[in-house]
């Protein structure tokens, strides 16, 4: 089944067209956006100018379309606080369901909340932890707590970007004045709100909407850094946005445009978003901020599939979302039987015996084990140099739940599990700190004698007992089955593992039976 879903939002229309699977989860097919500033015509003049009108019927017509050559069954569509608060906001959303048959609901900020709280849960790993959420659009910033089984709290700001364009300077450059007068503003409407939210206590701040987005990416490249693939997940500190905002203000559109991240059409307003984003951490008293890709349309999809859940509800509380999304692109890509799931056991099993020798900790352990399960996806498009497939797969295969580093360390692993070994004329490789180099070399040391050990991809080494003697790891190879074979492929792959725990390996054969007779 495929479905769209579309968010009228006051900046820009947003359309997502997503297939859906037998256990309530979806992929995404197409995305599509297009800027048409609802909020500057109604916060400017209170309604849709005739412009305003024909831009937004314009894009929601080019995104039926697009729905329709897709084959979608359904389309859902919900309207935010632009059209809720224009006075020809009916007429407008008559015009969309005359032409397309659309019917968009107008939706409150809370249920706008509800939305944005359903899409950051399942992209970001809230399994252990809680977290606030702002999202800033034209019109208003919803801010959110919850964790991954419930929204704790949820409330709809006046403060949108158009909103405060109109009312502080109608996008010139503010001076001091004028941006003090900012901050007091937005204290004054956000300070109730987020003296809620820290009483509801929380672990993280993540950031979610276009612009949040784009002040993420503009403050990272003005430090000089390259621009990001994927912001999900990636964290801003608040002093580099600090310092972008003070750049910000002090220019005028043409120059902001200018500036990495910060397209045209944001550029008349993305200052007072800047100052806005800045003044509401500094209230929720957060150093830092945590970017999330997903949004409203996605809880669209999320909250439709919850609808038409009878019983099965595995999208509603993942337990763990990045177990979870590693699994799903695993299965995408042919990688869901038993060998997968075998070397990452393996894996875990020499990575927990020899824990005392390489010294890593329970976040390179979890690592280790996604690796094992995702070694092979790049198989999915060839086998030779499918590392090197598999390395391009998990950088690019929108994993929720991790970091960019997280990810691009589990592309190493995947990438160095055969043939080539880490070394510092490899880009990516170099650019790790000392740690996270160590921590590939032994993690892909141990990920490919795992794999050996499944040389033959049926499973017939059954465990692994590892013991020190005279200086010399002795792995006793439990086997049920001939796995000579398995022995062979360990023994070619074991050597990077032994130069990084600084200990020869020897290798034997105990047979299953024996185990158990003893």
């Amino acid at each position: 089944m495929k479905l769209a879903a579309i968010d009228i939002g006051s900046n820009s229309v947003h359309m997502i067209v997503v297939g859906t699977r037998e256990n309530h989860s979806f992929e995404i097919l197409d995305r599509e956006k297009e800027m048409v500033f609802l909020g500057k015509s109604v916060f400017d003049h209170g309604r849709l100018t005739d412009e305003a009108s024909a831009a937004g019927l314009n894009a929601i017509l080019k995104f039926h379309k697009l729905a329709m050559r897709h084959g979608v069954s359904d389309i859902r569509a919900v309207a935010t606080a632009a059209v809720r608060e224009a006075d020809n906001g009916g007429e407008f959303l008559y015009a969309i369901a005359e032409q397309t048959g659309i019917v968009p609901q107008v939706i409150t900020g809370a249920e706008e909340a509800r939305y944005i709280y359903l899409s950051v849960r399942n992209a970001i790993d809230l399994s252990s932890r809680s977290a606030l959420v702002f999202d800033i659009g034209g019109g208003s910033v919803e801010t959110i707590v919850g964790d991954a089984r419930s929204m704790w709290l949820g409330r709809s700001l006046k403060l949108g970007v158009q909103r405060l364009r109109a009312e502080f300077g109608g996008g010139a450059a503010l001076g001091k004045r004028e941006k003090k007068e900012l901050e007091d503003h937005v204290r004054a409407v956000a300070d109730k709100a987020l003296t809620e939210a820290r009483a509801a206590k929380f672990d993280l701040c993540v950031g979610t909407s276009g612009t949040i987005l784009a002040l993420g990416q503009a403050a990272h490249r003005l430090k000089g850094g390259e621009p990001w693939p994927s912001a999900t997940a990636q964290v801003v500190r608040l002093e580099d946005l600090q310092a972008l905002a003070e750049r910000l203000v002090a220019v005028g559109p043409a120059e902001r445009a200018l500036i990495g991240g910060i397209d045209v059409a944001r550029a008349d307003s993305i200052h007072v978003g800047a100052v806005l984003l800045c003044t509401l951490l500094e209230l929720a008293k957060q150093d830092r901020i945590t970017l999330c890709e997903a949004a409203l349309r996605e809880g669209l999809v999320l909250d439709y599939l919850e609808s038409r859940a009878d019983s099965i509800r595995q999208f509603e509380v993942v337990k763990d979302i990045r177990r979870h999304s590693v699994m799903e692109l695993a299965r995408r890509c042919g990688q869901a039987g038993p060998h997968p799931e075998h070397v990452a056991g393996l894996s875990l099993s020499i990575f927990d015996q020899t824990r005392h020798l390489h010294g890593l900790g329970d976040d390179e352990r979890r690592l280790l084990e996604y690796a094992g399960v995702l070694h092979d996806v790049g198989q999915h498009i060839g086998y030779e140099r499918h590392e090197h497939h598999a390395a391009y797969i998990i950088k690019n295969g929108e994993l929720r739940g991790f970091s960019g580093e997280e990810r691009d360390l589990l592309a190493m692993l995947a990438r160095y599990h055969r043939k080539a070994r880490p070394k510092r004329r490899d880009a990516d490789y170099a650019a790790l700190p000392s740690r996270s180099r160590r921590a590939v070399r032994v993690l892909s040391g141990i990920l490919r004698l795992a794999d050996g050990l499944d040389r033959s991809h049926h499973q017939f080494v059954q465990g692994v007992q590892i013991e020190e003697r005279d200086g010399t790891l002795h792995f006793d190879i439990v086997t049920q089955g001939d796995a000579e074979l398995e022995v062979w492929g360990a023994r070619r792959k074991g050597k990077l593992l032994e130069r990084e725990l600084g200990r020869p390996i020897e290798l034997a054969i105990t047979p299953v039976a024996k185990v158990q007779s003893a």
